[in-house]
């Protein structure tokens, strides 16, 4: 099937999804809010942080940042910045901190610390009685079962064990217990607090732009273009969210004290649709091949752990619920500028077009090469013919 004829057969979901008429959200169509209130970001040059620094500063904000200053350290140079070590045992590097910090009163603080929950609590101890509104990145790990469709916020969370007495204990446990550990510890020493469970970030930026794994295979395999292998999947629907998007929610909430768990996604969308939205933004590619999931696992091609936003189990992984945090004011931009702005963002990372997807050198594999996908789309092919 070509790009042409695809176009023409996707539903009337789809068309809604490509021709949403919200224009893309970006940085100038901010409000020029004037107002005196200080944000405190703890981080601020990584993954999320640069988006989150920015949106702020065009929303009237004082920023100040809180980190280690080894990260990025060209952004936001002419900004104050407290340098601290959250990971010093014992809140070391926060008793560190100037006093004339501490006795400030921050509006907003917004934390992605997604390291050791100790870390979050040791910062709480001591800034708890200077924060206006706390938020807090987290993630839809924290929910224990993903068994069922359209889990709320109010679902059970992982069961925890014991609270980690320090750093290096809480570093121990895996991400999705150190996400709950640290949306527990909030919940027991604040009120004013936003949690935003997330799930699965885009961005134009990358978690490591020196990590191939972190690369988004679907928007680079279209922006290549030629012939592409698809899985032809009953219900195949995905799930993740925009990091702009999100950003733009936090500022929301931030100006209208909103408080509370949102999960933060783009609603639940068929993979035909999102594919609809990569040829949108790229014009690609040549011919597209649909071949059935069986056999594509048959082939090596194992959903999720080799095919990204391929996850049917468990039945709950692309199909939370959103509309708590869209009735509070989420706005998703369309698919088609979150795909753009990724391979704007691959594009700065590898200007020449030459990562190779499969198996690396370090034996970690990362998606299927283009040999293999000749490879299936011949055989299948070849299945089809007889």
């Amino acid at each position: 099937m070509n790009k042409r004829q695809f176009i023409k057969t996707i539903g009337t979901t789809a068309a809604l999804t490509i021709l949403n008429p919200l224009t893309a959200l970006s940085f100038s169509e901010q409000p020029k809010i004037s107002n005196d209130k200080k944000v405190l970001i703890l981080g601020g040059r990584g993954f999320i942080g640069p988006t989150i620094v920015k949106s702020f500063l065009d929303g009237g904000y004082e920023v100040t940042l809180l980190n280690r200053n080894k990260t990025n350290t060209h952004l936001f140079e002419n900004l104050p910045l407290i340098i601290c070590d959250r990971e010093k045992e014992n809140k070391a590097g926060l008793k560190e901190i100037d006093k004339k910090y501490k006795d400030k009163f921050w509006d907003v603080v917004i934390d992605t610390w997604q390291k050791s929950p100790k870390a979050v609590s040791d910062f709480l101890e001591e800034f708890k009685d200077s924060i206006g509104h706390y938020h807090y990145i987290s993630s839809v790990s924290v929910y224990d079962k993903w068994d069922k469709k359209f889990i709320k916020e109010d679902e059970p969370l992982n069961p925890l064990p014991e609270l980690p007495k320090s750093i290096a204990e809480g570093m121990e446990h895996r991400y999705a217990l150190r996400k709950t550990f640290a949306e527990e510890i909030i919940r027991t020493r604040i009120d004013n607090y936003t949690i935003y469970r997330s799930h699965g970030m885009r961005d134009y930026r990358s978690v490591d732009p020196n990590n191939i794994i972190d690369e988004p295979f679907w928007p680079i395999r279209f922006y290549r273009g030629g012939e592409i292998l698809l899985p032809d999947v009953k219900n195949h629907h995905i799930q993740a969210v925009d990091v702009r998007s999100m950003v733009s929610f936090i500022l929301h909430c931030s100006n209208k004290k909103t408080f509370g768990e949102f999960n933060i996604a783009f609603q639940p969308t068929p993979f035909k649709d999102y594919v609809s939205s990569l040829i949108h933004a790229t014009q690609k590619p040549t011919r597209m091949h649909w071949i059935d999931g069986e056999f594509l696992i048959e082939n090596g091609l194992i959903p999720y752990k080799i095919v990204p936003f391929w996850k049917p189990h468990p039945e709950g992984s692309y199909y939370f619920n959103v509309q708590k945090a869209i009735e509070a004011g989420f706005v998703h931009r369309p698919l088609v500028d979150m795909i753009k702005d990724q391979i704007e963002g691959y594009k700065h990372r590898y200007p020449k077009n030459d990562i190779k997807f499969g198996e690396q050198p370090d034996g970690r594999v990362k998606c299927y090469s283009l040999d293999q996908e000749k490879e299936i789309i011949k055989k299948w092919k070849l299945k089809n013919r007889n």
